[in-house]
């Protein structure tokens, strides 16, 4: 990290009175912020987002088809093609060896078929038990109490950009609305992009007549293909301000603090961190059966699976919202392929 320890100058409002371990953290993140501020602001950083938008808005041609994906595309590592020459020779083969092994073996084939799948579905059980047991032996969550980030109101906070994608949602967009004038962070230093495609007119009326304030904006998606979230979401980050990047779905009620806790968060880690996943759940928990069925579906994700993963070092899969980006980071990677039908 750049910067001088001796150039840092710490608010009064972040002292905390009465703790010496809380003073000590807040001074340490009040430092990052100011570290992380200069270090947004160089030369370079800006640099590096002029060439990634020049780079995002190339038009793609595949198949004598011309797309505009909004991001460096990456053929090879792109869903547009489903299916590489060797998966399909692997596949025509085994479909053929079944049919041949049909003919020759019958039921003994069948059999052993069934066998095989028991046994995968026995290994994924098994992988889930463990994976419970890591989570229940220790707690990998980040814990940032709200007092450390109440200390820190005036300290020096980075840009955010919040990406909410609509898809025909207008009965939600009031909700998603409140919640976001909710969120504890600067205005001044927020930017919450509504994405819709060029026919959502009904959409942009709704929002039009709503008075937003000036970190709101609504963001119309050019025409073209494949219109997926993710291309929206490629477009909108072209329109990002923010050091960091985050994406709501219009149903998201978050936290108010979890833009801070997450900037705290990336602090906590080295620059090698590239996201922070939020918990999800149901504010609705106790509707219905319906709704007790999702709510412990997502407490068994978010609270066990996700957790025994990142304990045995297991790739972990991020869901549809509440994924918390650096934004140069993310445009290093080239954003999201378009031609997947979700971001996550």
């Amino acid at each position: 990290m750049e910067g001088n320890l001796q150039e840092i100058t710490i608010p009064t409002a972040l002292v905390v009175d009465g703790n010496t371990d809380e003073q000590s953290k807040v001074m340490r993140y009040a430092e990052w912020l100011t570290i992380e501020a200069k270090r947004n602001n160089s030369d370079n950083h800006q640099e590096a987002s002029r060439r990634y938008a020049e780079d995002a808005l190339r038009p793609v041609t595949i198949n004598g088809k011309e797309f505009r994906p909004f991001s460096p595309f990456q053929y090879a590592l792109s869903a547009y093609k489903t299916l590489t020459r060797g998966q399909t020779v692997a596949l025509s083969t085994i479909i053929l060896g079944c049919g041949l092994g049909l003919l020759l073996y019958g039921v003994q084939l069948i059999t052993a078929i069934l066998a095989m799948i028991t046994v995968v579905y026995l290994s994924s059980l098994c992988l889930d038990l463990l994976l419970t047991l890591r989570a229940l032996n220790q707690t990998v969550e980040e814990q940032i109490d709200d007092a450390i980030v109440h200390a820190l109101a005036d300290a020096d906070w980075p840009r955010y950009t919040i990406l909410c994608p609509l898809y025909q949602e207008v009965e939600v967009v009031p909700q998603f609305v409140q919640a976001m004038q909710a969120m504890d962070y600067p205005s001044d230093k927020l930017q919450i992009l509504f994405l819709t495609e060029a026919d959502y007119v009904e959409t942009r009326t709704v929002l039009g007549a709503m008075h937003l304030p000036p970190h709101f904006s609504i963001v119309t998606v050019p025409a073209g293909e494949p219109r997926t979230k993710p291309r929206a979401c490629n477009f909108g980050l072209l329109q990002a301000t923010g050091d960091y990047v985050v994406i709501y779905d219009a149903e998201d009620v978050p936290d108010p603090l979890q833009l801070k806790k997450a900037v705290l968060t990336f602090a906590n880690h080295g620059s090698d961190l590239a996201c922070v996943q939020a918990k999800l759940n149901y504010y609705n928990a106790k509707q219905n059966l319906l709704t007790r069925w999702f709510t412990v579906e997502y407490s068994s994700w978010f609270d066990l699976m996700l957790p025994g993963m990142q304990q045995t070092k297991l790739p972990l899969p991020l869901g549809g919202t509440s994924n918390h980006f650096r934004t140069e980071t993310l445009r290093r990677v080239g954003a999201w392929d378009p031609f997947h039908v979700a971001e996550d």
